[in-house]
Order: structure tokens, then C-alpha cells, then sequence
């Protein structure tokens, strides 16, 4: 009991007669609102267990028995487990987290390299260095190179395509979007940029005259990834659909092994990373983990498309590397659209 329990038989939540303890139609259960501090705390920590209960007599069968989860949930036994939409929040949640705060530890590690490295030379061998190249080309050379670049930026900012004793290899950078709109409308109508591909010169301008713009772009893509994988995976329930059409299931059924085979994933990543962190104290052991986890998410796939799917050996082989084609091919195109997102949302 997480409280005391009201003598009137209404239910304070939604109005409807409760029999029980539990309101049969909204589900809240009917305890004494004015409740004490202690009950209250009482309360919150029973269903904290209930929920932690419920979350460890998921991880379990989603682990060590593949598609077994997703084959109970479907025939109707659900109240011992999470629903698959929550616990693949849940768990790529603390995926995306941990695998971005890795990615910025890289990024760290990298930049303090490179400062290292360029401390390391001293002033006098890059005074040295431009002194030989100076020497070597020319001052009167350079001046003239010079001289060649700031005309041919000018001509370019006005519409010109330059004189005839500049070389212009490939099409025209336009340094602003003025300028690429106003070299556009000298041009003839039927040689003009389509709308897509002015947008893009545009963009592609708007970037070179933005700071960090790669660095901001990587940022960017790497926050789309959890919304892309969202998106992901309906199209995969989709592709199980195509390929599984034989088996009668209904989609919300692939839908469900899709978030239940993904979160799988994403645990064997995270317990492969931890183990790897835990023993770097001792050993590099990352080979070692990388080999076991990718061994492991194989046969995974393999026994819970088995196991939910019921196909022979050979059948559920043929259908695995159907399906590893069909994903591959998603995501590279789910790839582009959030690459292609995240470039028109900086």
C-alpha cells in the first residue's frame, strides 16, 4: 500500500466508481489526498522501484533471450515490462550522451595536440621558411600574384568574369550573394542556376563568410543524429514489413521489434564502451571489446529475427542480409537528409 486509502468509492481523478483500489477507467489509485510527508515520501520511492523493477525485468530478456521480449509483448504481456517507445528513449538517451560526450573529449585531445605541435616550431625556422620562399619566387613575382588575386576578387564582387590574361579554372566564386545575383541576371535566362542550385551557391556563400562554419556544421549533425534515428526507425518497421510480407503481421508489431532490436544495440554498445573505459585502467582492451560487441550485435540480430519471425536457418540468413542492404541504404539517404538539415540550420 503506497498510502491510505479513501472510504468513498468515487474516483477523485476522472468521477468513475472504483471497486478496488485502482479507478478501472483512469487508472489513478484512490488514497487520502492529504496525505503526511512520510507517506508522501513513501509513495515516490515505491514507484521509483516499480519502475526500476520494471526496467530490470526488461534489460534482461532484451539481452540474453533476442526477439523473446518483442514475441511476449505482442501476444499481450506487457505489465511486467516498458513499453518499447520508453525504454528506447530511455537508453538512447544515455547512448547519444555518452557517445557525444566522446566525441568532444576527441575534439580536446585533438586541438591540444595541434597547439603542442605548433608551439614545438620555432619562430626562426618559419622566418627562415618564408625568407627561402621569398627568395626563391621573387618579390616582384609575388607582388604581381598578389595584384592578379585582389583584381580578380574585384571583378567577381561586380558580375565580371575577368580579362583575358587571367586564368579562371572552373566555374566563378562569387564572394558575396549580391554578387552571385547580379553575375545571375547578366547571364541569359536559360543558362541561369535552377532554384535548387541557387539556393545551395547562396548557402555555400552564407558559410564561407561564416566563422567555425565546419566545426558548427559537425555540431549541428551530431545533435540530428537521435532525431534522425527516430526517424529511422518506422522506416525500418517499414523494411521488415516488405521483406517479412508473408508472415501476416500486422506493422505495429515490426514497429515494436524495431525499437526493441535498436535499444538492444545501443545496450551492447554502452556495456562494450564501459567495459573498455573500466579496463583501459589496466590494458587497452578496445580491440578486444570492439570484436566481441560487433560478434555479439550480429548473432543478435540473427537469433531474434529467428526467434519473432519463425523462419528456418537459411531462409532467416538470406532475409538478414536482405535487410542489412535495405538499412544501409535508408540511412545513407536519412544521412543526407539530416546532413542537408543541419547545413540550412546553421
Amino acid at each position: 500500500m503506497s498510502g491510505k486509502y479513501r472510504k468513498e468509492k468515487d474516483c477523485l481523478n476522472c468521477g468513475h466508481e472504483v471497486e478496488a483500489h485502482f479507478c478501472s477507467y483512469c487508472g489513478q489509485e484512490n488514497i487520502i489526498v492529504k496525505e503526511d510527508a512520510l507517506h508522501m515520501v513513501v509513495h515516490a520511492v515505491s514507484d521509483y522501484f516499480h519502475f526500476e523493477s520494471k526496467f530490470f525485468g526488461t534489460i534482461k530478456p532484451l539481452l540474453f533471450q533476442p526477439g523473446v521480449l518483442t514475441q511476449k509483448y505482442v501476444e499481450g504481456k506487457r505489465a511486467s515490462y516498458l513499453h518499447p517507445i520508453k525504454l528506447y528513449i530511455f537508453i538512447s538517451i544515455v547512448f547519444f550522451l555518452v557517445a557525444l560526450s566522446g566525441n568532444k573529449k576527441n575534439e580536446t585531445e585533438t586541438k591540444k595536440e595541434s597547439t603542442t605541435i605548433q608551439k614545438g616550431k620555432s619562430n626562426s625556422q618559419l622566418d627562415t621558411s618564408e625568407k627561402e620562399s621569398s627568395d626563391f619566387v621573387g618579390p616582384n613575382i609575388l607582388e604581381t600574384i598578389k595584384k592578379n588575386k585582389d583584381k580578380a576578387k574585384r571583378q567577381a564582387d561586380s558580375g565580371g568574369t575577368g580579362s583575358n590574361n587571367i586564368i579562371s579554372i572552373g566555374p566563378v566564386v562569387d564572394s558575396t550573394i549580391a554578387a552571385y545575383e547580379k553575375r545571375q541576371s547578366g547571364l541569359p535566362e536559360e543558362k541561369r542556376d535552377g532554384f535548387i542550385k541557387a539556393v545551395i551557391q547562396k548557402k555555400n556563400i552564407e558559410l564561407m563568410h561564416t566563422k567555425d562554419s565546419s566545426e558548427k556544421l559537425e555540431e549541428s549533425l551530431l545533435h540530428n543524429v537521435p532525431k534522425m534515428m527516430f526517424l529511422l526507425l518506422p522506416l525500418f518497421a517499414l523494411i521488415l514489413k516488405i521483406v517479412y510480407f508473408n508472415k501476416k503481421k500486422y506493422y505495429f508489431e515490426h514497429l515494436i521489434y524495431a525499437f526493441h532490436i535498436h535499444s538492444a544495440i545501443f545496450l551492447i554498445v554502452l556495456i562494450s564502451t564501459l567495459i573498455t573505459w573500466l579496463g583501459g585502467y589496466f590494458y587497452d582492451i578496445s580491440e578486444l571489446m570492439f570484436t566481441l560487441s560487433f560478434f555479439w550485435i550480429t548473432w543478435y540480430i540473427y537469433k531474434s529475427l529467428r526467434t519473432f519471425y519463425g523462419n528456418s536457418r537459411w531462409v532467416t540468413i538470406l532475409k538478414y542480409f536482405l535487410l542489412i542492404v535495405c538499412y544501409s541504404i535508408v540511412m545513407v539517404l536519412t544521412l543526407i537528409l539530416g546532413a542537408s538539415a543541419s547545413i540550412f540550420m546553421l
